[in-house]
């Protein structure tokens, strides 16, 4: 099994159950606490949290996402 990427598995995911839009994926150091609709996930043994902000008016996404350094400290 071919592992990939964290925003290659994040496009991935939104591509597959998202609206045909343009997407883009952005790292950022932590998620904002005004961040609608955060969630957590483990990719390829790194937990990240993302969260998705929508451009209704041109069809289009961005993608941020920032390690979890909570699930990282619990898991040593």
């Amino acid at each position: 099994m071919k592992r990939i990427g964290i925003e290659d598995t994040l496009l991935e995911y939104h591509n597959v159950t998202g609206k045909n839009w343009s997407y883009s994926i952005k790292c950022i150091d932590a998620i904002p606490d005004d961040a609608f609709s955060a969630r957590a996930v483990c990719i390829n043994g790194a937990y990240i949290q993302f969260y998705e902000q929508i451009n209704i008016n041109e069809s289009s996404s961005i993608i941020f996402w920032a390690l979890d350094f909570m699930k990282k400290e619990l898991s040593i």
